[in-house]
């Protein structure tokens, strides 16, 4: 082998090295980014679950909170009664322990300690040993007595094991002399009233142990300092990793809800390793096509030889003309545009051509002004840039794009269009006949629709028809088959009644759908008539509130209607079927709450607001449900129905109106669609007076 094969191998290995290089740079670049999106989802996936439990638990701790509110303030009413009676006898107390228990069942015992020595309990057998306690000499319990004493609030100790069994919480409330005697003095101590509760039962109450299926919790009592006093609920020994902490706020101190998933945070989103898997398919799709690019700039020198070729082989005029404006090069297919001409080769100028072109009748366009048309020509070419279609005799459309070179040579195309420009009109044809037949078809549905519906309405009611009411007569005429015919017949023409209110319904959904396609078919043609005329405010709202208050109320759901007195300008069949649609959604998307329809008048325009208590609405959808057949959501569609035209009609009519609709939503909580149109009073009012003295 020579010196020139042996540099060629060590030429061919060294790019095959810097190749292999790249692409496994190229490799890693890609598995990096992979770990960076993975790193950010993982991220975003943790915020939405710790997003999710917060929400949760702000519940649990609101109702923790309420809870214990409560039951201090029932111990509160009762210290009252105490401190109004200082010197309550045990039956005394016993007589109003009891009624209070009945209503509190999670209370296990009552104790009254004045001057912090327990001498009342209730009930009084079960516990008649904790009387004499003295809470100054009891090490365990003093502290809280005295901070209770301190702070003239209620708190909460526990919880504690119960000498009976079971374990309880601890409500101590401090009780004051109420109004002061010669020997005693107003809000002066009198001493601490304790409430027991069955801690098990408290936390039952609460759904605790439901909550702790899914999550490891514990709620502590902190110190001024933050140091846990006391574990109230939960495993004191539970070690909890970066949990969610929430702080109750009582006149006693501070709880502290601390929660995380049941068994720790996941330390990856669902599908990790699915979604590395893809990844490195990823990498690996990236890698091939990097080299499938080397190959082909290895293949560079062989495409180039392979250009003339290929410029051949277009299936468009091509040519191409040096900075003097002498043809160079052209294909057969621009020779073929110039039918041939022997003036169409190498060495001949584009002045030349074009003036045989002419000759030769092939422009028709410069007949009779051909000097003018070829000095434009010219003019446009010299500008850099140059693009015009050129009608041929036997009916073809030629683009013709011409683009200078930096060095003055001008290439050129020739494309026939002749089959896209029909495509286009065909296409525009199409458009025009899709939207006449929306409105021929939704026409020629509705008309038989409405036939049916009607004969469905009389159905309905067969039972009130001649024939119907012979029959039952015949019936009840023979004693014997009125006893055994009339039951049926009776049954008989309930179900079909019952039938043809299921058909009918379904049919006026139906009519409901035809109406909106026909109504987007106008809008689409441009078509949509409003007749604008004074009406009343109170007559468009009524109406609409009559048809749509029973669908509303067999839901379930309430009905609010705010209305205003008023005359505008404006379509009112047209406004109503904007309510009827804000309605409709309101009600289809609410499955418990209240839907309000409000009506005011601001200034110059009246508005018109629907509010619903349903799922809500994105906020990144709040301007995409107003267009064409969107919905929210794909499944949305097949739960509540619908074409998606509703809004977008209804927008379009209040533009149609000069006025807008908008919507505001929370996720959960419900939408809100707010409708302003012009009033335009004195034009409505003078139009009415007008149309008052006509009738005159």
């Amino acid at each position: 082998m020579g010196k020139t094969g042996m540099k060629n191998i060590r030429n061919a290995l060294s790019r095959r090295a810097t190749q292999i290089f790249i692409l496994v740079a190229l490799g890693g670049v890609v598995l990096g980014f992979g770990q960076r999106i993975e790193t950010l989802s993982y991220q975003t996936y943790m915020q939405d679950l710790e997003l999710d439990t917060t929400l949760e638990l702000i519940e649990v701790r609101e109702r923790i909170r309420a809870d214990i509110f409560d039951q201090i303030l029932k111990l509160r009413e009762l210290a009252t009664v105490v401190s109004e009676n200082p010197t309550i006898s045990q039956s005394e107390f016993s007589a109003r322990a009891t009624e209070f228990m009945a209503d509190n069942q999670d209370v296990i015992n009552i104790a009254v300690a004045p001057d912090l020595v327990v001498t009342i309990i209730h009930p009084l057998e079960p516990n008649r040993s904790v009387l004499g306690l003295d809470y100054r000499q009891n090490e365990a319990q003093r502290p809280k007595v005295e901070q209770a004493m301190e702070s003239g609030e209620g708190l909460v100790t526990g919880p504690v094991d119960l000498v009976q069994g079971g374990r309880g919480l601890i409500l101590r409330h401090p009780v004051f002399y109420s109004n002061g005697g010669p020997d005693v003095e107003a809000n002066r101590p009198w001493g601490i009233l304790s409430m027991v509760l069955d801690y098990d039962a408290f936390v039952a109450r609460l759904q605790i142990p439901e909550l702790a299926e899914k999550y490891d919790l514990a709620i502590r009592e902190l110190s001024p300092t933050g140091e846990v006093e006391q574990t109230i609920i939960g495993d004191p020994n539970i070690n909890l990793v970066n949990p969610i902490e929430l702080d109750f706020n009582f006149a006693f101190g501070v709880w502290q809800l601390a929660a995380t998933v049941k068994n720790g945070w996941p330390e990856h989103r669902p599908d990790f390793w699915l979604h590395w898997l893809l990844r490195l398919q990823g990498a690996a799709g990236v890698t091939i096509f990097a080299w499938y690019i080397m190959r082909l700039a290895e293949n560079r020198k062989l495409a180039e030889e392979r250009l003339r070729m290929g410029i051949e082989a277009l299936d468009h005029g091509f040519v191409m003309y040096n900075a003097k404006g002498i043809l160079v090069l052209c294909n057969e297919k621009y020779r073929e545009i110039h039918d041939y001409s022997e003036v169409v080769k190498p060495g001949s100028s584009y002045e030349k051509i074009v003036r045989d072109s002419i000759r030769r009748g092939i422009v028709p366009d410069a007949v009779g002004k051909e000097e003018e048309w070829i000095r434009v020509w010219l003019e446009k070419r010299e500008n850099g840039a140059f693009e015009t279609e050129q009608r041929m005799p036997d009916g073809r459309i030629i683009r013709t794009s011409d683009r200078r070179m930096e060095d003055g040579s001008v290439v050129g195309l020739r494309i026939d269009v002749t089959d896209l420009k029909k495509a286009l009109l065909t296409a525009e044809d199409a458009n025009k006949a899709k939207t006449d037949f929306m409105g021929v078809l939704s026409h020629e549905l509705r008309t038989p629709l409405t036939v049916i519906l009607g004969h469905v309405r009389l159905a309905r009611h067969f039972d009130r028809t001649p024939a119907a009411r012979d029959l039952s007569t015949a019936i009840d005429a023979d004693p014997q088959t009125r006893e055994t015919l009339a039951p049926k017949l009776a049954t008989t023409l309930s179900k079909l009644g019952d039938i043809m209110q299921t058909v009918e319904r379904s049919g006026n959904h139906l009519l409901t759908l035809i109406n909106e396609v026909l109504d987007f078919a106008k809008i689409d043609a441009g078509s949509l008539s409003i007749t604008m005329e004074p009406v009343q405010i109170d007559d468009i709202v009524a109406p609409t509130v009559d048809q749509l208050r029973p669908m509303i109320e067999d839901k379930g759901l309430e009905l609010k209607v705010k209305s205003a007195t008023g005359v505008m300008l404006a379509d009112g069949k047209r406004i109503q079927q904007i309510l009827i649609n804000l309605l409709s959604n309101a009600t289809k998307f609410s499955d418990q709450g209240t839907i309000s329809l409000t009506c005011r008048i601001r200034g110059e325009v009246v508005e018109f607001r629907v509010t619903d208590t349903g799922i809500g609405i994105p906020e990144n959808e709040l301007e995409r449900v107003f267009e064409p057949f969107h919905q929210v959501d794909s499944t949305a569609t097949r739960r509540f129905g619908g074409t998606g035209l509703g809004l977008a009609i209804s927008r379009d009519i209040a533009t149609a109106h000069g006025g807008s609709l908008v919507a505001t939503s929370i996720i959960g909580k419900g939408s809100s669609f707010l409708l302003t149109l012009p009033l335009r009073p004195a034009i409505a009012v003078a139009a009415a007076e007008a149309r008052e003295a006509e009738v005159a």
